[in-house]
């Protein structure tokens, strides 16, 4: 790690309310709040640099450059994390309001439920409403389209979308992508049968009507979330403090055992240590906070080194790519990315590799 990512560390820490080191006094801020928006953790970083400088006993002086740039990174903060969050929970209010009025209840996840864990639940990055409707999926688009008029895509397989007061909803049938990977069909049931066992347990939200899912629940479903965003190279230190957050928030109400041993029965465990150690070595959380991992140095670098490393953007699918040399070299390109990405695969998905890089294949053809 260069010197610019050990203080953006830092500062994360300051930002959460963990105790942290002091920065030194030579910072190249333009270079810190690069990574924090990169990262998608501008307001959580701010807020760390507001702590730190509390904490010092003598005071930095800033250049005139860095006080402009910090003038314009609080202003980033306030319109595109404040505003927008305050945007965010109106729109959630609304969609479950009408859907209440037509009989469908909805389960909130991901996003909003995992910001309330979070030290300032404004200062996540908000980004799709993701809601369960218990069944009630094809009639809530229509009911969508037919009475607001809003136009629902419904190509994917997991879930349909749309846009709502200029949020994106994505309404799930599946909560996890059960076609590209086989894998995930287990996985899918698992989170099926959970939902339904614990449906009785589910939590009211601050938001009149919104249910929250239970820790149980969440404890599988945003590991696995986030380890499909980490073996496609998508995954951020965002990410991690959810999890982190909600272990910290949560962790009195998990029920472990069946926890571990799906992580354990799925091949999770060791990316599961790695997000435990990250936490704990990295950001500052309390060792309590995860039960049953394993503190794993080596594995925990190289998880980290990914969520650094400067990645090539490729497109998802061949949509768009228009000539056959084209095509070609996307799917070489990809080919090569998986290749090298092949130990994040068995991180995550208890498959054989071929089986995965074939579904995968087979979905940018389809798709």
């Amino acid at each position: 790690m260069t010197k610019s990512h050990e203080v953006f560390l830092q500062l994360i820490r300051w930002g959460i309310g963990h105790p942290a080191s002091i920065l030194p006094e030579s910072v190249d801020m333009a270079a810190v709040k690069e990574l924090a928006v990169k990262q998608g953790l501008s307001a959580v970083v701010l807020d760390g640099l507001n702590e730190e400088r509390c904490k010092r006993e003598d005071v930095r002086c800033s250049s005139m450059q860095e006080k402009i740039l910090l003038a314009e990174w609080i202003g980033e903060v306030y319109q595109f994390y404040e505003q927008r969050y305050e945007q965010y929970l109106q729109a959630i209010a609304e969609l479950v309001s009408f859907y209440q009025e037509h009989g469908i209840r909805m389960l909130l996840m991901k996003g909003y439920a995992c910001s309330l864990d979070w030290p300032k639940p404004n200062h996540r990055p908000t980004g799709d409403i993701d809601i369960y409707l218990f069944g009630e999926k094809e009639r809530a688009d229509k009911l969508i389209r037919e009475r607001l008029g809003i136009r629902v895509d419904e190509e994917y397989h997991k879930h349909s979308h749309f846009t709502f007061h200029d949020v994106t909803v994505e309404n799930h049938g599946k909560f996890i992508d059960d076609i590209t990977h086989k894998s995930n069909i287990r996985f899918e049931s698992l989170l099926e049968e959970q939902l339904k066992e614990e449906e009785q347990g589910l939590i009211e939200s601050p938001i009149d009507n919104c249910l929250l899912p239970s820790p149980t629940w969440n404890a599988l479903f945003l590991l696995r979330h986030a380890g499909e965003h980490f073996a496609s190279c998508e995954i951020s230190l965002r990410h991690i403090i959810d999890l982190g957050t909600f272990f910290k928030a949560h962790h009195d109400e998990i029920n472990w055992e069946r926890v571990l041993k799906f992580y354990d029965d799925e091949g999770m465990k060791l990316f599961y240590d790695s997000i435990a150690t990250i936490c704990v070595r990295d950001l500052g959380f309390e060792h309590e906070c995860f039960c049953g991992y394993n503190h794993n140095e080596k594995l925990a670098d190289k998880v980290l080194a990914d969520i650094f490393a400067i990645k090539e953007s490729l497109p998802k699918s061949m949509v768009g790519i228009d000539t056959l040399w084209k095509r070609v070299r996307y799917g070489i390109d990809k080919s090569q990315r998986w290749w090298q990405n092949r130990w994040k695969y068995k991180l995550v998905y208890k498959e054989n590799l071929w089986d995965s890089f074939w579904g995968l294949a087979i979905n940018r053809i389809k798709n």
